[in-house]
């Protein structure tokens, strides 16, 4: 198996993604041109053009609202919010529609979507950037930064 950082996987998960169904696009702030926080859409707009690969306008709730509206069209978008911390703005979207279309629908509608949101990876940013997740909420991702964490003098803390 071949070792790549967290970034280049991505990236690969993605670009794999699109290359196997065209109903996959990405959208969020700075994906495009810029590659993305971290850099983990980087070239992925050349690959697949503007239609599939979209930068937004910085708004949060649109982001999440504008990717529901096509999951429910039928799309799979990868929308990516900068950073978690910027995440509560488009809570309302995910919690309020997203989490609930299928049941409010009889199961008319689904909401294939992946919400990207990345948080800590070692940065010294404000505090508005390293926020945790409150409680209740659960939230998938990697451990490779546990160890980062303890070097850091942070307590692992386990979901």
């Amino acid at each position: 198996m071949a070792k790549l950082t967290m970034v280049q996987a991505l990236n690969l998960a993605m670009r794999q993604e699109m290359e196997r169904d065209d109903s996959v696009l990405i959208l969020g702030e700075d994906v495009g041109v810029d590659g993305g926080v971290f850099r983990v859409t980087e070239g992925l707009l050349d690959r697949f053009g503007k239609e599939r690969v979209m930068d937004t306008p910085l708004a949060e709730a649109a982001i999440a609202g504008v990717s529901i509206g096509m999951a429910v069209y039928g799309l799979k978008p990868v929308c990516e919010i900068q950073f978690s911390g910027f995440s509560y703005l488009a809570m309302d979207q995910l919690e309020s529609h997203a989490a609930r279309l299928r049941w409010r629908s009889r199961g008319r509608y689904g909401v294939q979507m992946v919400v990207r949101m990345p948080y800590g990876g070692g940065t010294e940013g404000l505090s508005l950037l390293q926020r945790q997740p409150g409680p209740g909420r659960r939230v998938d991702h990697p451990q490779a930064l546990l160890p980062y964490r303890r070097r850091r003098g942070h307590r692992a803390r386990t979901p």
